[in-house]
């Protein structure tokens, strides 16, 4: 049981930050008292014993955070805290938000899962190191990825579904490699690719700001680019690469090299794809255009009653060419409506 004395210095923060709130205060308060004190007022057990709202007002540079259960805390506009991510309750950082945290100490051990390090300073991660090799859906934003000890950092076996290395540095990551060869939903803006794509799932990642990636279509596993942004990715040339391809809600958008079939692509479908920057073929007989995207496209060339239907299903034609299949058949008629009409004159 809590001491009495305790929560009643406790409940006398609460009621003069609230109080400092409500004033508009917005400086953090550094409480002088002492430490040990401080660390019972502001937790209990091993959480925050104040509110999000108000613990937030106060100068945290000497509290420690040993033991402390920092688990999906936002720590977001708070003051002065540093974090070791050894000695926090359970090694966890499991949906932590770090901003504004500077970060001591290792990740060897430490659960890194859906932590976001957006703002925070000093984190430098092994990704052979952290809790079951796992850095899914982690935001690396100002994180160094390499080994404690300089290393460059590698990713074998490590889980990097959903991941976002938008910010980071030092990631350069084999696919054929990391866990499950899967890239499914990782942002790779600010890290490098050093292999093939071969059986790896790429769906939903987003290649943006990344280099060195080289992509042959029909190579990936299923077949399918769905939903993958695949700017600044090499696309492979021959004339078979996106043969029963899924690209349905891939956004070519800065992708290079992309050649496309229409009546060789999966399902023959178009569906949500964005197709700047592709090189289009084929007739559009059967294909599925629902939400497609043209702009920046070459080569679409689609008849008259195909563009009306399309334009139904909100595809945007922008960069297609548009031709009447009746406009020959039209032209012969009217020439020999105008001869018949001029032989009756006579």
């Amino acid at each position: 049981m809590e001491n009495k004395g305790i929560k009643e210095l406790r409940d006398s923060v609460i009621e003069g930050l609230r109080e400092y709130k409500e004033s508009g205060g917005k400086d953090h308060i550094n409480l002088d008292i002492n430490k040990e004190i401080l660390q019972k007022i502001l937790f209990e057990g091993k959480k925050f014993a104040l509110p999000d709202n108000l613990w937030k007002l106060l100068d945290l540079s000497n509290v420690s955070f040993d033991d402390i259960d920092v688990g999906r805390v936002d720590f977001t506009g708070s003051k002065g805290v540093i974090i070791n991510p050894q000695t926090i309750w359970g090694k966890s950082l499991r949906g932590t938000k770090l901003m504004g945290v500077e970060i001591i100490g290792s990740f060897d051990g430490v659960s890194v899962i859906e932590t976001d390090f957006t703002g925070s300073k000093g984190a430098i991660i092994d990704p052979q190191e952290v809790f079951c090799k796992s850095l899914a859906r982690a935001k690396l934003a100002n994180v160094e990825l390499r080994s404690f000890l300089g290393a460059q950092a590698r990713f074998d076996d490590v889980d990097v579904q959903e991941t976002n290395f938008t910010g980071s540095k030092g990631g350069v990551i084999d696919p054929q490699k990391v866990k499950n060869k899967s890239l499914y939903g990782t942002i790779l803006t600010d890290a490098g690719i050093k292999g093939s794509f071969d059986g790896v799932d790429v769906q939903k990642a987003d290649f943006t700001g990344s280099w060195g990636a080289n992509i042959v279509p029909y190579e990936v596993k299923n077949r399918s680019l769905c939903g993958t942004k695949l700017t600044d990715v090499l696309i492979a040339r021959p004339s078979y690469a996106f043969d029963y391809v899924n690209v349905e809600y891939a956004d070519f958008t800065g992708s290079e090299g992309a050649e496309i079939n229409l009546q060789q692509l999966w399902n023959k479908s178009l569906r949500g794809t964005k197709l700047a920057n592709v090189e289009i073929y084929g007739s559009f007989d059967n294909v599925i255009v629902e939400g497609a995207d043209f702009t920046g496209s070459k080569g679409a060339i689609m008849d008259l009653d195909k563009a009306k239907k399309a334009k139904e299903y909100g595809a945007n034609l922008t960069n297609v060419e548009i031709i009447d299949p009746n406009k020959d058949i039209i032209k012969e008629t009217e020439e020999k409506i105008a001869k018949t009409f001029q032989k009756n004159k006579k």
